[in-house]
């Protein structure tokens, strides 16, 4: 049994599972913290943060970003890492409103979208790699930043009415 562990490539292992959360949380941790010191100081919009254990969402303003992993199977850390990016709310208001008749629904436009499926043999050596450029490897640190300096990309031209 032992042997049929060690032959079995890591992220399709129980042990990649830990990993792969620890590497989730450090991502969206980063995605967080990055977003809301690059939006902070912004007074005419308000940052929402939504996470739940395999999704991430930011909503800053008129634009936002979703973070998921999507598994292969349930035992398995592999799977995709799906961002996108939004025009519009993804994350509305906690606070219930009553519907009205003839108010629009309001609804989100996806502008952009990014894949990428994390490469390990091992927790030390964990990397996502982008789907769209095979040859980009990103730590989860540095794929926060990528991801943020795209959302902010975004934020600007979402603004403006343009699409990026």
């Amino acid at each position: 049994m032992q042997d049929e562990q060690h032959s079995q490539p890591f992220l399709s292992t129980l042990r990649a599972l830990s990993a792969w959360g620890r590497e989730f949380a450090r991502l969206t941790d980063g995605i967080a913290e990055r977003a809301t010191s690059s939006f902070g100081d912004a007074i005419e919009f308000k940052i929402a943060i939504r996470r739940t254990p395999e999704r991430c969402i930011i909503q800053v303003g008129p634009s936002a970003l979703t973070v998921a992993f999507i598994r292969n199977r349930r035992d398995s850390a592999e799977g995709e890492l799906l961002v996108i990016y939004w025009r519009g709310t993804v994350a509305p208001s906690v606070r219930s409103q009553p519907e009205r008749a003839g108010q629009p629904a309001l609804s989100a436009e996806a502008l952009a979208e990014s894949v990428y499926v994390a490469e390990a043999t091992s927790e030390a050596d964990w990397m996502w790699r982008s789907r769209e450029e095979p040859m980009k490897n990103y730590t989860s640190v540095s794929l926060a930043d990528v991801i943020v300096d795209r959302l902010r990309t975004i934020h600007h031209t979402a603004g403006n009415g343009l699409t990026a």
